[in-house]
């Protein structure tokens, strides 16, 4: 009998090749299916560069330390050039994450043409959550992200990767502070 292959292996751990087990943030479990957290995964070409799974609670308490202004910039960029409510009627139906993340959510450039990208999910327990994820955004568009946080929020998700991670990933290290991952 043959073994289908895992739909949502793209939000698996690059290291292990496993679904992710805790959160980065509290440590908890993910394997409870009641209990959403959300994949992100960032690309440089196909090298997975930076990941993370983080519980829901953790990730509403980390946005909830988001500057209103940045709040408000990432509200107004989501609503003009992602187009939430199109995209959810034209990737309504069906279980299969590759839709969602073949093209940018922002600008539509395919993921294959892409130098750097990241893409996010929301999962529970071991099953995908649809609309507004899983999303892709190329990295000319996580650039216009990060020049809309405010510096607060920029220095919060500088705390978050210095807390988290031994150092910035090599590949990151380059970058410019514009070309860092986006937020989910």
């Amino acid at each position: 009998m043959a073994h289908e292959p895992d739909p949502y292996s793209d939000f698996h751990s690059a290291e292990t090749g496993k679904p992710f087990q805790d959160c980065i943030s509290c440590g908890l479990s993910l394997d409870d299916p009641n209990l959403p957290y959300l994949v992100s995964k960032s690309f440089r070409r196909d090298e997975c560069i930076f990941e993370y799974a983080i519980c829901e609670d953790c990730r509403s308490n980390m946005a909830q330390e988001f500057s209103p202004e940045s709040r408000a910039s990432l509200a107004h960029f989501f609503e003009e050039r992602v187009n939430v409510k199109a995209r959810s009627i034209l990737l309504a139906f069906g279980s299969d994450p590759n839709p969602w993340i073949e093209k940018c959510a922002a600008c539509q450039t395919p993921r294959i043409e892409m130098e750097s990208y990241s893409m996010g999910g929301v999962l529970l327990g071991m099953e995908m959550l649809f609309d507004p994820y899983p999303l892709c955004l190329c990295g000319k568009c996580e650039e216009e992200i990060q020049e809309l946080l405010s510096k607060k929020t920029r220095g919060m998700w500088d705390d978050f990767v210095d807390t988290h991670f031994e150092g910035p990933p090599a590949d990151l290290q380059n970058l410019p502070v514009t070309g860092r991952p986006a937020l989910f």
